[in-house]
């Protein structure tokens, strides 16, 4: 009787089970740079399409050379590359160029998609 039941709930679980869906998910940024100006924008990212965008008020901006893990999000932009470490927020970008010098830190926190995100984006 237990085999039944058992056999049952294992049927009716792979009956209703469905693949795990893909949403994009966003970070609020905020970095300091070498001048002391503080510069916010939000990111998003989406662990099964493997994609990264950076939304800076106005337009989006796809990384490439993405590399996303279950410990930190790694991508290469036109002006900068970046590196978010899931674990405890932090995010760090290095320039490509003298545009601001050095390795820059800030953090991200989880975030709903900002005002003003094309809903083809989101």
């Amino acid at each position: 009787m237990r085999l039944a039941i058992l056999l049952m709930t294992a049927v009716m679980a792979v009956a209703v089970a469905r693949p795990a869906s893909a949403e994009p998910r966003w970070l609020a940024c905020k970095v300091t740079d070498q001048g002391g100006q503080v510069r916010n924008f939000s990111v998003v990212f989406d662990d099964r399409r493997n994609t990264v965008g950076v939304w800076d008020g106005n337009s989006m901006a796809e990384g490439t050379s993405v590399v996303i893990t279950f410990q930190a999000l790694r991508a290469t932009f036109p002006k900068f590359s970046m590196t978010y470490n899931r674990n405890d927020g932090a995010f760090s970008m290095t320039p490509l160029g003298a545009n601001y010098g050095g390795l820059l830190h800030g953090e991200c926190r989880r975030s709903l998609p900002p005002p003003g995100v094309p809903e083809g984006q989101r």
